[in-house]
């Protein structure tokens, strides 16, 4: 494996870096996150910087028929990185994964509906699996949403939970259970923005730049033709993405704990304490290591895994250690860096920022328990 960057993506990285320093873009993230709405100048310079289409499959289109780039897991991972560092929100820059499995089993009018919209940088939809009784478990005996064909329409019916994006988009990719035959389920696009259809934000310690929502359906009605893919093929018609978000959400693990980790180690060159650098005291010196040590096997494994990725050999398993290591490594970076900033880290920097936002990692897209139960059963497999 050879993981140096071509000249390509040394440029790209170049041009996220200068686009990134030209203004201070932290207290405008700082208003985003205190005043909870989503980042739009950011999202424009993402945009500008060509990024929505980027990763987008080469035989996805636009509105002008501008085709998607095609590019990559190790160029999202150097994207990603390049964001991270400067204190960018990438927890948002996921929606793209969304686009393969639409392509793969949208019709005709679902593709051409809502692949225009991933161009724009806009979710399209949001995805509703999670219920109060379904969370990583998703079957027919925890999902209670329904849907109810009569009078040749379908109803829809149930509550969804912990929705991202929610408000901000007008459908919502939603798993439900046929009220007739309970074994089947099936993924609907359902419109949000009706009278049948209640959404709540929810309040949570972090994440403030991106909305997460309850949704109740109250009886909504839509049409054979939303139906995405074909009945009862809910679970495995979006599975294939599943460990490619894990390796994303690594990958968001990481750029923001990269981003800690420099902020860290900077201030520990700049603070002066009786005289000398604290960053010349042992004490601190043990948190720059362990952080240290940390960045560097998160960043091996990960370039390592998005090759695998590119190359189609990565393993679920991959997926699930680097969504767990990278998650845990990263609430103990932010946590020394942290401590190493102390008070000033505390109050107001992005430092105390990322600590908020990274948390959730260690739960959402399956939590770390979970993704040791998957990853340690594929691994004794080999043993048998």
């Amino acid at each position: 494996m050879d993981f140096r960057i071509t000249e390509e993506q040394e440029l790209m990285v170049q041009a996220i870096a200068d686009a990134m320093t030209q203004e201070d873009l932290e207290p405008y993230f700082q208003e985003c996150d205190r005043e909870h709405k989503h980042p739009t100048k950011w999202w424009d310079l993402l945009k500008d910087l060509g990024l929505f289409s980027l990763f987008l499959p080469e035989e996805a289109c636009g509105d002008d028929g501008e085709p998607g780039g095609g590019e990559g897991a190790v160029t999202m991972f150097l994207v990603m990185e390049a964001l991270g560092r400067y204190g960018g929100p990438i927890y948002l820059f996921w929606d793209h994964v969304k686009a393969d499995a639409l392509l793969e089993n949208g019709t005709k009018e679902q593709i051409d509906k809502f692949m225009p919209l991933f161009f724009k940088g806009n979710g399209a939809y949001a995805q509703g699996f999670s219920e109060p009784s379904a969370g990583t478990e998703l079957s027919s005996n925890t999902i209670q949403t329904t849907y109810t064909r009569r009078n040749g329409k379908v109803y829809i019916n149930g509550h969804k939970h912990f929705i991202s994006g929610a408000q901000d988009n007008d459908y919502c990719l939603t798993l439900a259970k046929n009220s007739e035959n309970p074994e089947q389920l099936t993924l609907w696009f359902v419109p949000t923005n009706v009278p049948n259809c209640k959404k709540s934000p929810m309040e949570k310690m972090g994440l403030n730049m991106e909305n997460v929502n309850d949704i109740w359906f109250d009886d909504v009605e839509i049409d054979e033709k939303d139906m995405f893919s074909f009945e009862g093929n809910g679970l495995m018609a979006t599975s294939k993405g599943f460990d490619y978000e894990r390796l994303i959400d690594a990958f968001n693990a990481y750029g923001q704990a990269l981003c800690a980790y420099e902020d860290a180690c900077r201030y520990a060159n700049q603070r002066v304490v009786k005289g000398q650098e604290i960053g010349r005291l042992q004490l601190i010196q043990n948190h720059i290591m362990e952080m240290t040590m940390r960045i560097e096997a998160m960043r091996n494994m990960l370039l390592h895994y998005a090759w695998n990725k590119d190359n189609g050999c990565l393993t679920r398993a991959e997926a699930s250690i680097a969504k767990q290591y990278c998650s845990e490594s990263a609430n103990i970076i932010a946590d020394h860096a942290l401590q190493v900033m102390g008070g000033i880290g505390y109050c107001g920097s992005r430092v105390s920022r990322i600590y908020r936002d990274l948390r959730i990692t260690r739960i959402s897209g399956g939590t770390g328990e979970i993704q040791t139960v998957i990853a340690s059963r594929q691994v004794l497999k080999k043993y048998k």
